[in-house]
């Protein structure tokens, strides 16, 4: 399997990191280099502290403040798991975590991407300081049976598999996607080009301005909206359907921009705001079929960095041309700045971005609705694969490899895991997590917002989840595809100039 991480991680530099990490002094009953290291049977006869490095703030980790504390009772006098809240997001977490591996501490065990855990493996095993997993897995008193194993979602557990070396990385901690949020008021006519329309007629401007009351509030109902939408269709003003294709979004899009024209309305406005746009480059190559990265020779960089081809070249000469014909509007366009502000303001009516970012895409100013990214008409659609997972440290110590493992065990356990990742607007990582009474009471509630939505959204999208090559350089790919954009429509280069120097600025970090 393949792995795409959320918008926004720190560099890869590749060379740096592997000088960092063989600076590390692991030593203790492992030994330097020993990736394959076994669990103890029996444990520690004191207290052991398992440190665990993460970016969870206190309004996101109530949850998991349970878990520990529940995991720490039922393994007090053995294991003390300690939440170490090392930086505030996952940028600064890679950052902080390799100045602080470059001067000899570490963690047990991590939460991230495995863009940035392979930077920790480096270029040899040897060099490791992350532990491969198998032995932890298949360990026949603590690791997983094949029954247990069957239950994490497949590509959950999959991504931990397609690192520069074989064998199992990391563990899924919990997922999330890409939707598409939009403005439902604003669908329904709740626009100033409707508005524009009905100004000349006292009658209809009076009868909209009591019903957008009720349309443009947060809590309108389904059920309200299309009455509303009705009302408006029928005496002329502006509706519009949510797309499910690429084609059809693009048209929606121009539409809308045609109607304001019509009504003279002239405020800044990008239908679509779309906050990553690594991910839009990404998911659009593998719908598309466009060649992207692979994994097949990670000691020569042009064999596995293969994005620089004319379908390429192609896909980023329509983006750019959505982008200037103010179709579409992305994050690195705006020179980092969210487009889900655009589409808090109402300057733009769809906005795609993570489903673990829900709060930011909610408004009390209208209504908020979720569907599908659309995908191109006629190609399979994919959804790109985000949210954290698990790395463990190769510290020396095996007493604190399994107690960091066993906690891991607690973390993904079917209702904990189900809880952990509801509150963060995520998907748990255990198919046994959607039968527990907890997340069914949860979706059971999707009406009432977005963090209840997003699991009734997600259940049906987690087979088309799709990911990428990990290797060193990787996470250096995915930013410059994304820059691509940015260099065309902000830098006016040429398209050939841009994925040139993507391409180049790739390889450089690559090697």
């Amino acid at each position: 399997m393949k792995q795409i991480k959320k918008m926004g991680k720190a560099l890869v530099f590749g060379l740096l990191a592997s000088a960092a990490l063989a600076s590390c002094n692991r030593g203790g009953t492992t030994g330097a280099g020993d990736v394959d290291t076994t669990l103890p049977e029996d444990d520690p006869t004191s207290a052991v502290t398992i440190p665990f490095w993460n970016c969870l703030g206190h309004a996101k980790s109530t949850v998991l403040d349970t878990i520990i504390d529940g995991f720490n009772k039922e393994y007090e006098g053995k294991y003390k798991l300690e939440n170490v809240k090392l930086a505030g997001d996952y940028d600064a977490l890679a950052d902080q975590t390799r100045t602080k591996l470059a001067s000899g501490e570490m963690p047990a065990l991590i939460m991230g991407y495995p863009d940035n855990f392979s930077t920790y493996i480096g270029k040899t095993l040897s060099n490791s300081a992350l532990l491969r997993l198998d032995n932890f897995i298949n360990d026949t008193k603590f690791g997983y049976t094949k029954e247990e194993l069957a239950d994490f979602v497949p590509a959950f557990l999959e991504e931990g598999n397609d690192f520069q070396f074989e064998g199992t990385w990391s563990m899924p901690m919990y997922k999330s996607t890409e939707a598409m949020y939009y403005n439902a008021s604003y669908f329904a006519g709740a626009n100033k080009q409707t508005a524009k329309k009905f100004e000349a007629n006292a009658e209809k401007k009076t009868t909209y301005a009591e019903k957008l009351e009720t349309a443009n509030s947060e809590k309108a109902t389904d059920e309200e909206l299309a009455s509303f939408k009705t009302w408006v269709k029928e005496n002329g003003g502006y509706t519009y359907e949510v797309p499910e294709t690429w084609e059809e979004m693009v048209a929606t899009s121009r539409k809308m921009l045609a109607d304001m024209k019509t009504e003279g309305v002239s405020d800044e406005f990008y239908p679509v705001g779309y906050d990553s746009d690594s991910n839009l480059m990404i998911s659009q190559m593998a719908m598309r079929g466009i060649p992207y990265t692979t994994n097949e020779n990670i000691n020569k960089p042009s064999d596995h960095i293969v994005f620089k081809n004319d379908q390429t070249k192609a896909l980023i000469e329509e983006l750019s041309g959505l982008i200037n014909d103010r179709i579409l509007i992305t994050k690195g366009v705006l020179q980092g700045n969210y487009t889900n502000k655009y589409f808090t303001a109402v300057k733009s009516a769809m906005s795609i971005g993570s489903t673990g970012g829900s709060s930011y895409q909610d408004s009390s100013n209208f209504a908020v609705r979720l569907a599908p990214v659309p995908h191109p008409e006629g190609k399979e659609a994919k959804y790109i694969q985000q949210g954290p997972s698990i790395a463990f440290f190769n510290n020396g110590n095996s007493y604190i490899h399994k107690g960091a493992w066993l906690f891991y065990k607690y973390m993904a356990d079917p209702l904990n895991n189900a809880k952990l990742a509801l509150q963060n607007s995520y998907d748990p990582v255990r198919s046994s997590s959607f039968e527990t009474d907890a997340y069914k009471n949860w979706v059971a509630q999707k009406d009432k917002g977005l963090n209840y939505a997003i699991p009734a959204l997600t259940g049906k999208l987690r087979q088309n989840y799709m990911t990428s090559s990990v290797f060193l350089g990787s996470e250096k790919a995915r930013t410059e595809i994304g820059n691509t954009l940015k260099y065309v429509v902000g830098s006016k280069m040429s398209v050939d100039a841009a994925l040139q120097t993507a391409y180049n600025q790739t390889i450089k970090n690559t090697k």
